[in-house]
Order: structure tokens, then sequence, then C-alpha cells
């Protein structure tokens, strides 16, 4: 199944923070522990919508605003979606549809 995002919706999977046990307490590297603590997830951008970063200043899509397909972002936690499909479908679950100015930044 796939998901295409419409209007000004960007399709974001997002990383999934593999935690280590070590007896009782969860061990993260420190780069984790400070995004965990902003609020703040990593992701893969997968598709644009067909007027995504349209109608900025200068901005005629995509590239004009600095980031494309297979670009690893920066987004709020909570910004944006799940998709309602992810509930009954596992693949779909790191999926997130977040708004086109929610990218904070990308990652090089």
């Amino acid at each position: 199944m796939k998901i295409k995002p419409t209007g000004y919706y960007i399709l974001v999977e997002v990383e999934v923070i593999e935690e280590t046990h070590e007896g009782s307490r969860i061990v993260r590297v420190s780069d984790e522990r400070k995004r965990d603590q902003a609020g703040r997830d990593v992701g893969i951008i997968k598709e644009f919508g067909p007027i995504a970063f349209q109608g900025y200043a200068d901005c005629k899509g995509p590239e004009d605003w600095g980031c494309k397909v297979g670009d690893k972002v920066e987004v709020n936690r909570y910004d944006g979606k799940t998709p309602r499909l992810a509930e009954s479908n596992p693949e779909l679950a790191n999926l997130r549809i977040i708004n086109d100015n929610d990218i904070i930044a990308v990652i090089a």
C-alpha cells in the first residue's frame, strides 16, 4: 500500500531510536539523548505533495527550499500526523505526513 501526500504536505519516514538495555537502565548515545530531550525526530523525505514549498517568496519547489527526496531532515517530534492506515499496517508505522514548513533542517 502506498501513501501519497497531497497539497503542501511531505511524507517523511521517521528513524526509530534503537535502545540498548543494561540491566534496568536504557543506554543511548548522547546525540540521541539530546535529540530526545529537545523533542526532535530525524527522518528521510520519501515524497512531496504537488505544491510543497510553493508560494513562499522566490520558492518554486523543494529544491529552492534546499531539500529533496532522500534527504535526512530534522522535524519537531509532534508535528504532522501518522497515517491512519499505520494502525493496521506495521510497515507504515514510521511514516509521518508533515507540513512543508515543518522541516527544521537538512542533515548533511
